[in-house]
């Protein structure tokens, strides 16, 4: 029983602390908040706001539309179905682009795998035979020079073969 005199107790004296807090506070009053009698509130007009003005201008661009999806007069096409088909040969125009674009590409592409699949060509065709050996003869170990004898041989040749034709042709020119 005591135990229940205890809590009792204690739950008693808790709410006579918290009544008591509550009485002492004051309410703050601020000169911001109350209404002076003298100040009044200014007009803010509304306006009626884009939404409004879209809702209107809906209606004629919906009869505008349906008017001019209607066929005319005889059967004859409507006008935006006219419209639409003065525009197709571009259609036609482009297909033809992509169509050469895809051509070129598909070309460039068989180019660069020829020349990359094609053996470099590495005959030089010499003038004279000393290009072979155009650099100074020092430093150069015995045995190391290519013998260009053949090389020399047919360059000869090729020389006095371009004389004798030269000449025949000069004989001509004479007679």
């Amino acid at each position: 029983m005591s135990f229940t005199m205890q809590a009792i107790r204690t739950r008693g004296a808790c709410i006579a602390r918290r009544s008591r807090l509550t009485g002492l506070r004051q309410s703050r009053s601020y000169a911001s908040g109350g209404d002076h009698g003298h100040h009044h509130a200014h007009n803010v007009e509304e306006p009626i706001g884009n939404f409004f003005w879209a809702t209107v201008a809906v209606i004629p661009a919906a009869y505008f539309m349906y008017k001019i999806s209607q066929p005319g007069k005889d059967g004859e096409p409507p006008f935006l179905t006219k419209k639409i088909h003065e525009y197709w040969h571009y259609q036609e125009t482009w297909a033809e682009r992509s169509h050469l674009h895809t051509k070129a590409v598909e070309q460039a592409g068989f180019d660069r795998l020829l020349f990359f699949s094609t053996p470099a060509n590495r005959d030089v065709d010499l003038r004279f035979p000393e290009a072979m050996s155009s650099h100074a003869a020092r430093n150069i170990v015995a045995g190391s020079q290519t013998n260009l004898d053949h090389v020399v041989a047919h360059y000869r040749k090729q020389h006095l073969d371009e004389e004798e034709r030269k000449a025949q042709l000069l004989a001509k020119k004479q007679e």
